[in-house]
């Protein structure tokens, strides 16, 4: 898992969250489980996390946030509203919900650290 997750990091810049979700799932899209690639997703935002790749950002006041928790706790923070966005969900196929796809891509609360010299905020 972690060499595939290694090969992603200079994915992440730039990119919104659907997008890398996309490159982590490359299965056809009507035999992705929901759950399976959700927690592949997280797992993959907490790597780049303890990577310092990925960094929460607080959007509204345009600062990082360094809070010293657990990366993975910080990926569950970032994605914390993400069954509340989203209860209809598919099992199987979560591409095929608006919400699903519509959330992913204007999910803000992240930003990638670029080479430790600056922020780079996904791109919608």
């Amino acid at each position: 898992m972690s060499e595939k997750f290694l090969s992603m990091l200079d994915y992440v810049s730039g990119n919104v969250a659907y997008n890398i979700w996309l490159e982590l799932n490359t299965a056809p899209e009507n035999y992705i489980d929901t759950e399976k690639s959700m927690k592949e997703f997280f797992d993959f935002f907490a790597f780049a996390i303890s990577k310092n790749i990925i960094i929460e950002y607080d959007s509204e006041l345009e600062r990082p946030i360094f809070s010293g928790d657990l990366p993975r706790i910080v990926a569950n923070r970032i994605f914390c509203d993400f069954r509340k966005k989203n209860p209809n969900i598919p099992k199987i196929c979560p591409s095929d919900s608006d919400d699903f796809v519509a959330y992913m891509i204007y999910k803000k609360g992240w930003a990638v650290l670029y080479q430790g010299t600056r922020l780079i905020l996904p791109e919608t």
